[in-house]
């Protein structure tokens, strides 16, 4: 089952502490600063009431990227834009079942505390979630870099293992999946937010989104875990992965 590490937190509190304690106080050493982050903005993990593990990015402009598993197996993922201030949040946007190729306009409306949970309702459904302070950190390629294994679903397709690598200058590249491959990269985003922009080419007769797509989209690290989830430039198909190192 995919869930983000309950102890992102201390992890992130022993690397400061690691960074800021000990050593010559005039060894020239700066910390980076800390990217400030405003109303709902963050990532947020927990649960749906139908069941659906959910990971969910609320970014600095509004733009909010989302994938919904169970058991494993991601059933779907959401794209949309969010408003939020004082406590309360509305937007609108897509939900996209990815396995069944179908997608569906949503609207919704919530409250949040800021950098510490999160309520949406869709109408249908209901999310409740946590904030990982693990977004705070400033991006990192070298942190990002490295071999994920997980699970990857595009749509139209079952969901299958796929093996996912991420070099220290942003390169990205699956192995051979049944006939497809897909390259691209990841970039930091302007903000400097541990979130990275994606850009994915995939190569082959098999691919399911087909040969010479291009899907844009975010790629989220936290503790050694990875979400990326992207769209075609029409906006109605798209992929998403859920891995780990």
């Amino acid at each position: 089952m995919f869930r983000w590490t309950r102890y992102a937190g201390a992890a992130m509190a022993l690397a400061l502490a690691a960074g800021c304690g000990g050593g010559d106080d005039d060894d020239g050493y700066v910390p980076p600063p800390t990217p400030k982050v405003t109303g709902a903005e963050g990532f947020w993990a927990g649960k749906a009431s139908t069941g659906y593990d959910v990971a969910l990015a609320i970014l600095d402009n509004g733009d909010t990227w989302g994938v919904y598993a169970r058991d494993g197996v991601i059933h779907g993922a959401v794209h949309g834009t969010t408003l939020s201030a004082d406590g309360r949040l509305r937007g609108s946007g897509a939900q996209f079942d990815l396995a069944g190729n179908t997608v569906a306009s949503r609207a919704y409306e919530g409250t949040y505390a800021m950098q510490k949970d999160i309520q949406i309702g869709f109408g249908f459904d209901a999310f409740s979630g946590t904030y990982s302070a693990a977004y705070e950190q400033p991006a990192s390629l070298a942190q990002l870099a490295g071999t994920y294994r997980g699970m990857g679903v595009s749509t139209g397709a079952a969901s299958m293992p796929v093996t996912l690598s991420i070099s220290a200058n942003g390169a990205v590249a699956t192995e051979p999946m049944q006939g497809c491959t897909a390259q691209g990269s990841a970039a930091p985003r302007p903000g400097g937010k541990n979130i990275f922009d994606l850009r994915i080419a995939f190569a082959g007769d098999a691919c399911a989104l087909g040969h010479g797509a291009i899907a844009t989209g975010v790629a989220y690290y936290d503790s050694g875990r990875l979400m990326a989830v992207g769209l075609l430039p029409s906006q109605i198909q798209g992929f998403a992965f859920l891995g780990g190192k």
